[in-house]
C-alpha cells in the first residue's frame, strides 16, 4: 500500500488499515521512529466510561478501592433511573 504526504505533512491511511485497527476520525495515534527509517504507528487506547469516571473522582477525592468506585457509579445510575421512572409516572397522570 502507498500513501502520499501532503504539503502540510498529512497523510491518508488506507481504509483497510483504518478498519483493521478500528481507527475513526479523532483517534489518537502514537508515532515512533523504528529501525532502518521505519515509522511505527500505534492506536492509542482510549479509556472507557468507567475509567474516566474513576479518573475524575481520583483527582478530587480518591476512592479507597475499585469496589467503592463501582458502588458510587451504581448509586448514581440508580438515582438517574429513579428520577426517570418518577418523570414517566407524572407524564402518564397528566395525559389521563
Amino acid at each position: 500500500m502507498e500513501t502520499t504526504v501532503t504539503t502540510k505533512g498529512q497523510l491518508t491511511l488506507p481504509v483497510e488499515v483504518r478498519r483493521a485497527l478500528g481507527i475513526d476520525a479523532g483517534a489518537v495515534l502514537e508515532v515512533e521512529l523504528g529501525e532502518e527509517g521505519r515509522i511505527v504507528l500505534r492506536k492509542k487506547p482510549t479509556p472507557g466510561f468507567f475509567d474516566q469516571f474513576v479518573g475524575l473522582k481520583a483527582r478530587e477525592a480518591p476512592f479507597a478501592s475499585g469496589d467503592e468506585a463501582r458502588e458510587a457509579l451504581r448509586v448514581a445510575e440508580d438515582e438517574q433511573a429513579g428520577y426517570a421512572a418518577k418523570t414517566t409516572k407524572r407524564a402518564r397522570r397528566k395525559r389521563a
